[in-house]
This record gives structure tokens, C-alpha cells and sequence, in this order.
């Protein structure tokens, strides 16, 4: 085990993030001596502090029960903790910060993806349960505050790369694969060759279908909302992760991209004949479900389409086919698809229509004898000759809706 001397951690959280918590964090160190505890920072806190990155939540690992240490920590200080009693570990909550404290323990999965069977071990057992080995260090809360490294975390980290720690790791968490991409992406790290070629097995033995919607769909929300967005999504497609065709697009700018354009993107680069696999492997919010059921009823539209719009160039047969669709769905087409024949037409056809306004309202149009079930397709009547040119003032208007009237009651 690699050791060495790296001071008070204490004093590293205070530079990074401030005395409320780097003072947190002494009342912590003071319960751990008053119970006679070995206490580690651990995981990702270190790697991060190595990397001189900002800390975003502190990880804290307890030779033997977490929980009789914060529970020791709430008799002197107003704090929200919330315990997991089954895992023996608790959250320590602030406005800013979340303080993880977990009891360092074995881990066996009994079957893929199940929530793992614990046994309290030491820190050597904490470390090697762990994901990768730069998630693999820790630092002493205890003096002399020794730096501790038995899986060769550092030497990874100096070298950029992600490395499991053993080969059932994908198979026991799939979720790892996920969190391989995010970090390999956020710190611009290649995948250790060995890694990429356990990662492949499982996927080809299916490791996914162990685990639920909900936690694919949280892992994939964690993607696309990683800062290097881009390159995590090539990862994702590369290792053909969801069993899908597809092929990454460069073009498509996750980084530059409004956020609920983003599953809407990363659907679009898998075959459009499995767009209904992609959308049933994931548990959607209402308005992401929407987004991706509305772009699908666009590429719908347009596959039916496109050679009529294309040749016609007919704005008024335009307005009428894409007047139902979102302003939004027709923006992620355009993302989607970049620079081809259609998408200028798109784009063309946007133009026009966000300067299209008419003058009349529904209430003028009763008024003028338009029947209350027909105002929708006067309405559709004054935009298409809007749009064509041919009137452009209340008075014309007027004039069509009177003409409308008089032919229908002829």
C-alpha cells in the first residue's frame, strides 16, 4: 500500500470551500476521536482534491458504524442527517454541500445489478468495493493524516486512464458503465484496455437488463448532463451500450444544446426505425416523453413527405402538415440533421412563419358571421395567404373572411 503524508484534510476543505465546512468537518474529527474512530476521506473527494478540481460533496469512510458516529455529531450541532440503517450509512445535508459518511465494508452481489449483501470490514475492503481505482484513495482524518493508495489509484491518475478494480465489475453494477464514460469524458481520460474489453462482454452478455428503467434513465441523465456531453454520448454509442443501431454524430453539439433538446438528440442518432426501442427503455418525465413522441410524429411527417415539400416548395401545403408541431420539435430537427436539402426548406418555412401574424382574433371573426367551429380553418385560410404574399393588412383580411362567410352560406 502506497503512504504518504499529505496534512490535515481539514485545511484543504477550508481553501476549497470554506470555514463552515472545513469547521463541519473538525466537528466530525472531534466525535471520531471522542469514539475512538478511524475516519477517511475517500472516493471521489480525493481523486478531485489530486486533480485540483472543485469539490462538489465530501466522502467520508468510518472504520465500523457511521451511524454511532453522526449520531455522536448531531447532541452538538443543528444538522439534517439522513440514515440508510440498512447499509449503515448516512448524509450529512447543508444548503451547499452533502457529506456522505459510510461505514467501511465488504460488498457481495448475490446476481447482476441486485443492491449488494454488506459485511463492516476495513479500509483495504472499503476501497476495493469501489468502482475505478482513482475512486480507490483515501486520506486519514486521524493524524499523521496518511495518504493511502493500495490499488495504484495515483499511478492511473497520473497516467489518464480508468481502470476497474476487478472483472465482474460491470456485471455486478452495470451502472459502472455509465460512470466510466462520465469520467473518462470529464477529465479527458482513455478507458484502460483491459476495461474496454470486460465493459464489452458484459454488454454483449446483456448486463443492462438487470437493472430497472428508472436507473438506466437516471444514468442517462447524468450523461447528458456531464459538461463534455459530446464525447460521453460517442462512448455511449461506440460501445453500443443500448443494443441499438446507431452511429455518433459529431455535428450534433450536445454542449451548445438547450436542455430538453438533449434526449431528442440522442435518440436521433440511432436508426429512426428504432426510435420506439429507444423511447420504451427509459422512464421520461411528462416533457421529455413529449419531446421525443412529437419528434417521432415529425420524422413521421417528413419520411411521408419530403419529396412532394422538396419538389412543391409549397408554403401554404407546408403550414398545413407541420402547423400542429412545436416550434421546439422543429428546432430539434434542424439540430439533428444539419445542412441537408429538407432542413433548409425547415428552415426556410420557420422563417416565414415566425413573421407571420395576422390582425383578426377569434372574437373578430364571429363578429364577421365566421360560425364558432369553423374559426380554426379561417384562421389556417388568412395565415396561408399571409404567407403566400397575398394579403398582408386587417382590411384584406376582413375581406377574405367575408368572402369565406358568403360562400359558405351560398
Amino acid at each position: 500500500m502506497e503512504i504518504r503524508s499529505t496534512g490535515n484534510p481539514i485545511h484543504w476543505v477550508r481553501t476549497q470551500i470554506g470555514d463552515k465546512y472545513a469547521e463541519l468537518l473538525g466537528e466530525i474529527q472531534r466525535a471520531a476521536i471522542t469514539l475512538d474512530l478511524e475516519v477517511f476521506v475517500v472516493g471521489g473527494t480525493v481523486r478531485d482534491w489530486v486533480l485540483g478540481k472543485e469539490l462538489k460533496d465530501i466522502d467520508l469512510s468510518v472504520i465500523g458504524d457511521a451511524l454511532v458516529l453522526v449520531d455522536e455529531i448531531s447532541k452538538n450541532l443543528d444538522i439534517t442527517i439522513v440514515k440508510y440503517k440498512k447499509f449503515h450509512t448516512a448524509t450529512i445535508k447543508t444548503a451547499e454541500i452533502e457529506i456522505d459518511v459510510v461505514s467501511a465494508r465488504s460488498e457481495i452481489y448475490n446476481y447482476g445489478g441486485a443492491l449488494p449483501e454488506i459485511t463492516l470490514g476495513n479500509l483495504n475492503d472499503d476501497l476495493r468495493r469501489r468502482d475505478f481505482s482513482i475512486n480507490a484513495m483515501a486520506i486519514s482524518m486521524n493524524t499523521p493524516y496518511e495518504f493511502m493508495d493500495p490499488l495504484k489509484g495515483m499511478t492511473d491518475l497520473d497516467k489518464g486512464i480508468i481502470r476497474i478494480l476487478h472483472d465482474q465489475s460491470f456485471i455486478d453494477d452495470p451502472t459502472r458503465l455509465f460512470r466510466m464514460f462520465r469520467y473518462a469524458s470529464r477529465f479527458d481520460f482513455a478507458i484502460e484496455s483491459e476495461t474496454c474489453r470486460t465493459a464489452e462482454t458484459a454488454i454483449a452478455e446483456n448486463c443492462l437488463t438487470t437493472i430497472s428503467k428508472e436507473r438506466l434513465t437516471h444514468e442517462m441523465v447524468l450523461i447528458l448532463n456531464e459538461p463534455n456531453t459530446d464525447s460521453a454520448v460517442k462512448y455511449l454509442i461506440e460501445f453500443d451500450v443500448l443494443g441499438i443501431p446507431g452511429v455518433y454524430n459529431p455535428l450534433i453539439l450536445f454542449s451548445t444544446m438547450k436542455q430538453e433538446l438533449k434526449w431528442v438528440a440522442l435518440m436521433s442518432m440511432y436508426e429512426k426505425k428504432y426510435y420506439e426501442m429507444f423511447f420504451q427503455k427509459f422512464s421520461l418525465d411528462r416533457q421529455n416523453a413529449n419531446a421525443i413522441k412529437e419528434f417521432i410524429n415529425l420524422c413521421s411527417i417528413l419520411d411521408d413527405n419530403d419529396a412532394d415539400l422538396l419538389n412543391e416548395m409549397d408554403i401554404g401545403r407546408m403550414y398545413l402538415l407541420l402547423k400542429g408541431i412545436p416550434r421546439i420539435t422543429l428546432d430539434a430537427y434542424v439540430i439533428c440533421n444539419i445542412n441537408t436539402d429538407l432542413v433548409k426548406l425547415l428552415q426556410q418555412y420557420m422563417m416565414y412563419t415566425d413573421r407571420v401574424k395576422i390582425n383578426l382574433n377569434g372574437m373578430d371573426l364571429i363578429n364577421l358571421g365566421v360560425d364558432k367551429n369553423q374559426i380554426s380553418e379561417v384562421i389556417d385560410v388568412l395565415i396561408i395567404k399571409t404567407l403566400k404574399g397575398e394579403i398582408s393588412s386587417k382590411s384584406e383580411e376582413e375581406l377574405i373572411v367575408v368572402q369565406y362567410v358568403n360562400g359558405s352560406n351560398d
